[in-house]
């Protein structure tokens, strides 16, 4: 089937590039093709391929009176011998695709021969649709879907009934082919006026020499400028190329500054306003502040200023923007030489923020600059976090300790953690890694669903592979069946 698909891409490539001829009364097709039929399913006859020959002509541009007869030899279910002969008469209609090539859809008359050691004689109607493609002027393929539908499948002509044939009040069959077509006569789509648009699509068939067209054949209005104003209506027919004009076609300084729009980088400047040679305010020291408006003209370069041109201190932190590595700081923060807030204990969180201003050097802290309870290297037991026994489904209580955890994690958006599963001893070595496992699950889970990202947790069932305690007492015991969280970044 790919094969097929990819045979048929081709010949619609190779066919695009060719030149087709127009549809005009008088041309005459002949055509010859192969075909492959399906049976009504309840004749039960073998589906085959067979060939055919096509005759038409246009009775009016792109519409064609055609006739084809097929030849099949076929099978019934019972083996024996059968010829199918389908006749059609049909008008089709010509669909034009961009000079190169046509959809055609079709409907008429078809009469069906079956013959040899089955007779039978039916009247119906067919339909058609296909698609035609030029090669040469002379030469075009084509390709084709029928379907023919007979009302009435039995007639006086029938013989008695072959074996595994179902009669029915109608039959319908389905066809496909595809062949090669000689097109004759006619009048052939040409350019008499060399303007690029085909005789069939020019409304305008004597265009002058070198005239530019629009897709109808028909001249364009002239701009010899081509200042966008076509040359009736231009009062200065030789503007240079790219030069911005009015409606007369004549070069415009829309502003008044002196400056053409055609040169005016600035073609919207106040009137009056000195303006240099590209039409844009004057702004000596180049601080983005026109000389007109800038009390202080003479700022250093680079320098940020503000609307009277004189630098500014946007967040009033005593350090000029032109040096403050933090333009946004808290009115009444203290800052550095740079403008930025202080971390005292250089936790990462800056003073105006940080509640513990004195944690150690190296303790990972929160958000608000407080030792982390996720520490690198310091398991944290969720003390309080219990289960079903024997179940991973979380007891009600333990909701108040996980819903504490989740909010930590939330408040530490850089903490990663893994989620440890452990268990006690009792039982097998593999349930309780299992059990570990998926206890471990529907912990995460659960802060999952409290908000925390699910990227930055992970779950792992250690079984009873790392206690904590003796696992020959109660209390051990109880203290091995235990969550803990590991920081994992």
């Amino acid at each position: 089937m790919h094969g097929r698909a990819g045979l048929f891409t081709s010949v619609l490539l190779l066919a695009g590039v060719m030149s087709v001829q127009a549809q005009q009364a008088g041309t005459v097709e002949i055509g010859a093709f192969g075909r492959y039929t399906k049976f009504e399913s309840k004749l039960n006859f073998d589906n085959r391929f067979g060939v055919g020959g096509l005759l038409g002509v246009f009775v009016a541009r792109n519409l064609a009176l055609e006739g084809d007869v097929d030849y099949v030899r076929t099978k019934s279910q019972g083996g024996a011998e059968l010829r199918h002969t389908p006749i059609h008469a049909r008008l089709v209609y010509n669909i034009p695709v961009q000079e190169k090539a046509a959809v055609l859809v079709g409907a008429g008359y078809v009469r069906n021969l079956f013959r040899a050691n089955y007779r039978e004689t039916e009247d119906g109607v067919g339909g058609l649709v296909g698609v035609r493609f030029g090669l040469t002027d002379l030469l075009a393929l084509r390709f084709d879907a029928t379907g023919d539908y007979i009302w009435q499948a039995e007639s006086r002509f029938a013989t008695p009934q072959l074996a595994g044939i179902e009669k029915k009040k109608s039959n319908f069959h389905l066809g496909g082919q595809a062949g090669l077509l000689l097109l004759i006569g006619g009048k052939r789509d040409g350019d008499r006026d060399g303007d690029g648009v085909k005789n069939s699509l020019d409304a305008c068939p004597g265009t002058p020499a070198g005239d530019a067209v629009d897709q109808k054949g028909c001249s364009l209005p002239k701009d010899a400028d081509g200042d966008g104003v076509t040359d009736a209506n231009d009062r200065c027919p030789n503007t240079p190329a790219g030069t911005a004009v009015d409606a007369s076609g004549c070069p415009r300084d829309s502003d008044g500054d002196g400056v053409a729009d055609a040169r005016d980088r600035c073609p919207n400047t106040p009137s009056g306003t000195a303006v240099d040679a590209s039409g844009c305010p004057k702004d000596a020291d180049g601080d983005g502040v026109a000389d007109a408006a800038d009390k202080c003209p003479n700022t250093p370069a680079g320098t940020a200023v503000d609307a009277s041109g004189c630098p500014k201190d946007s967040d009033g932190d005593g350090v000029a923007d032109a040096t403050d590595r933090c333009p946004g700081t808290p009115a009444g923060t203290k800052v550095g030489p740079f403008g930025c807030p202080l971390d005292a204990d250089g936790d990462g969180v800056t003073d105006d923020k940080d509640e513990c201003p004195a944690t150690t050097a190296g303790v990972s802290v929160d958000s608000k600059g407080c030792p982390s309870p996720f520490q690198k290297g310091e398991a944290l037991i969720l003390k309080g976090v219990n289960f079903q026994t024997g179940k991973a489904t979380l007891l009600p209580a333990s909701q108040g300790m996980l819903d504490q955890v989740a909010h930590s994690l939330i408040d530490n958006p850089d903490v990663n953690v893994e989620v440890g599963g452990h268990t006690d001893n009792v039982g097998s070595e593999a349930t309780n890694l299992r059990l570990s496992q998926a206890r471990a699950d529907a912990v995460r889970e659960y802060l999952i669903g409290k908000g925390v990202p699910a990227e930055r947790i992970t779950a792992k069932g250690y079984g009873e592979g790392n206690p904590v305690a003796s696992n020959a007492t109660v209390a051990g015991r109880a203290s091995n069946r235990r969550v803990e969280l590991n920081r994992t970044n």
